[in-house]
């Protein structure tokens, strides 16, 4: 039982830093966008990652000088998916499993898990770090 609930503990570490990196995609979408800042990040926060993502590449690329690479929207893509995994199908994956901890299906999930939290801890920091460094040059004063 001790390791579902540490499989329980990963499950918010994991949802956290998906929130934060989107939290951070749409405030440099809002700090690149032209107009209102405030107005900018007021229409785009209950917009899905997915679709922030989409709309961050094509104004990124809109200018034939983008501030990420296709391997950085790559990532983005991939952790909309993993976020999805994480939030809607991994306890599917074993929860009807006789001896959910000693299962293959459990042991595998919080494996994965286990591997991409390091992958999003890593993310989420270089997203922070974009952020700050996309706000200040377009001059942004939310940081």
């Amino acid at each position: 039982m001790n390791d579902l609930l540490i499989f329980h503990q990963l499950i918010g570490k994991i949802v956290m830093l998906c929130q934060l990196i989107e939290s951070d995609i749409k405030l440099i979408y809002a700090g690149m966008l032209k107009g209102d800042f405030d107005r900018n990040y007021y229409d785009i926060k209950k917009c899905s990652l997915g679709n922030v993502v989409a709309k961050l590449e094509k104004l990124d690329n809109s200018d034939e000088d983008p501030d990420f690479s296709l391997d950085d929207y790559m990532l983005l893509k991939d952790i909309t998916k993993k976020r999805n995994h994480w939030c809607h199908q991994c306890y599917i994956e074993f929860v009807y499993s006789e001896k959910i901890v000693y299962s293959n299906e459990f042991r595998e999930q919080k494996k994965l898990l286990e591997g991409d939290i390091k992958e999003l801890l890593i993310l989420q920091q270089e997203t922070e770090k974009i952020r700050l460094e996309i706000l200040k040059k377009y001059e942004r004063i939310r940081t």
